[in-house]
Formats: structure tokens, C-alpha cells, sequence
């Protein structure tokens, strides 16, 4: 991955969303301050920081990440073992050049949309 990109915001427990993100997604946690902390999601940066009084946190429409189909199998199975409801549920279809792509949609412990797809032929608008 050439460009990486990083995405900051704030939770209302950190150590909640820690924990969703490195021990139940299987992200490496970077830098942590106390207040703050990197987390390296599938190659990209998150800075999650705890909410103050000051700095409120609000929920993020969505965001996701693209992952081969043996991954994006993987965590949907991990998430339907650990009870976590689907905000969209799994889905799959073949595409009109007969490639296949599938997406589904889950919550964080922050109220966050994420969004994981897989496409068999990664179309050129997300190539790099």
C-alpha cells in the first residue's frame, strides 16, 4: 500500500474501542498516551481519543476497509461467534463481469460504522 491514510476521532471509552480494535479485529496498537492511541487498521492509522469535556465524541457515519475474500470470510464468522449484531448483514454477488464482491456492515464499541468488503477483481477506481 503506497498511500496510507489516517483517520482521527474521538470515543467515549478508549480502552472499550482498544480492545474491539486490537484483540477482537486483530489490529496492532501503535503509540499510546493515555488519552490517545494509534491503532493500525489493516494498514491504515487510526488515532482513537477519549472524549473530555471538552472534545465530545460523535459517531462516524461509516468507514471500512477492503480485504481479500478469505479475510472478510474470516472476521464475518468471528462476528457472528462473538454475537455482534450486523448493521448489514453479509452479503455476496456476482458482478456483471462475473467477478464476485461481498460487503457487510458492523458497529464498534464507539457506535462507529464499519464497512468490510472483498472484491475478487479489485475495480481500477481503488487500484493504486
Amino acid at each position: 500500500m503506497n498511500n496510507p491514510f489516517h483517520l482521527s476521532f474521538v470515543v467515549p471509552e478508549l480502552r472499550l474501542t482498544e480492545d474491539f480494535y486490537v484483540n477482537f479485529l486483530g489490529c496492532k496498537k501503535g503509540r499510546d498516551t493515555g488519552e490517545w492511541i494509534d491503532i493500525i487498521f489493516f494498514g491504515h492509522q487510526l488515532t482513537l481519543h477519549q472524549e473530555t469535556e471538552t472534545m465530545k465524541a460523535k459517531s462516524i457515519d461509516h468507514f471500512g476497509v477492503i480485504l481479500s475474500k478469505v479475510e472478510w470470510l474470516s472476521i464475518s464468522e468471528k462476528v457472528k461467534g462473538a454475537n455482534i449484531t450486523f448493521e448489514l448483514l453479509p452479503s455476496e454477488k456476482v458482478n456483471e463481469d462475473n467477478s464476485e464482491s461481498g460487503k457487510f456492515i458492523i458497529k464498534d464499541p464507539a457506535g462507529n460504522l464499519l464497512e468490510f468488503k472483498f472484491y475478487s477483481k479489485v475495480p481500477a477506481l481503488v487500484e493504486a
